[in-house]
């Protein structure tokens, strides 16, 4: 029976944690639809990593993958699997992963956001979670000097290494745009996987909350990345408490951060690309259809206080007695 495997490469800030929860909360309702996500797991990446450090071979995870969606058999014929890690979309060759070919049917899930938008959030993230030293403490300028790093945003070049190892008919493109997916990202997702009787099933969750400006401001400062993951976790959980309970962030929070001629700038350096690919892909001349900020829409302030008193008293203090609060500091125990 042939089956068709979905690869969901990202890329990140497109809803690809929303899309993760939302299938590992409906396991159970896509196996009813045929469909199979992997080891109950909502991200791929052990898997996925050790594919590409040559620690696991393509020909066993796939028996490995067919073996799991035979044992669903005779309650449910398994028809399509998803495997989902926007890390993916970072690596500049994937060939590897065409091997799944041999095996499958592929295709490739691949959302796109502007590239100005998406720099603004991708700055935002990277300074949240600081699992990159050399960028969790730039400034936004200084990110942005450095924005040829994400090649993968570079879509039509991008894409056309998707269409080179997995073949232009079976790339999937989603637009990260409210007009172009009018019910959400998840939704569109569905469609793209062929679950559209989920949609609506349950409520698209929202996950991965974005911090005031002013927050990713401090946190710049401070030195998360020299912290082991579970330890920077309960860190910045802490900040977010503050940043919502004591600061009043509450709900999403502005990522808007250039002035619309620079916004500009860095558009006119992916239209070719953007215009090309829509061509191919869309049959129009615009990749992105919604319209610019205004010129006077108001800008999230990457702004601290530099007197010294004023940001121990609005960040540094609310910090204390929040991770005081957290159990996060606590008496030793004493040596005799």
């Amino acid at each position: 029976m042939a089956r068709t495997l979905y690869l969901h490469i990202g890329s990140h800030r497109t809803a690809t944690t929303s899309i993760q929860s939302f299938l590992l909360r409906n396991f159970e309702a896509l196996i009813a639809q045929g469909c199979l996500l992997p080891f109950r797991k909502p991200r791929h990446f052990e898997m996925i990593n050790a594919i590409f450090a040559g620690e696991r071979k393509i020909d066993k995870v796939a028996e490995q993958l067919h073996e799991r969606a035979d044992s669903k058999a005779p309650e449910a014929e398994i028809t399509r699997l998803i495997l989902s890690d926007e890390d993916i979309s970072m690596r500049r060759d994937i060939s590897v992963l065409g091997e799944f070919r041999n095996h499958f049917d592929v295709k490739v899930v691949y959302s796109l956001r502007r590239q100005d938008l998406w720099l603004e959030s991708w700055y935002f993230q990277n300074i949240k979670w600081q699992w990159n030293p050399s960028l969790s403490h730039c400034t936004f300028q200084e990110f942005l000097d450095r924005r040829d790093e994400f090649h993968w945003i570079h879509y039509d070049r991008y894409v056309r290494h998707l269409e080179e190892v997995f073949g232009a008919e079976n790339i999937i493109l989603n637009v990260f745009e409210k007009g172009q997916m009018p019910d959400g990202p998840v939704a569109a997702f569905c469609r793209a996987t062929g679950n559209e009787a989920l949609i609506g099933a349950t409520p698209e969750p929202h996950v991965n909350f974005s911090m005031s400006a002013a927050m990713v401001e401090f946190a710049r400062h401070l030195p998360m990345d020299e912290l082991a993951p579970p330890q920077r976790e309960l860190l910045r959980r802490a900040l977010e408490a503050v940043d919502r309970d004591i600061l009043g962030h509450a709900g999403k929070q502005s990522e808007r951060l250039m002035p619309l001629d620079l916004r500009q700038a860095i558009l006119s350096e992916y239209e070719a690309g953007n215009s090309a690919l829509a061509a191919r892909h869309f049959n129009r001349d615009a990749l992105f259809l919604d319209p610019l900020p205004e010129a006077d829409a108001p800008l999230a302030q990457l702004v601290i206080p530099q007197n010294s008193q004023d940001l121990i008293a609005q960040f540094v203090a609310p910090l204390l007695r929040q991770m005081a609060a957290d159990g996060l500091i606590s008496q030793a125990a004493q040596k005799d």
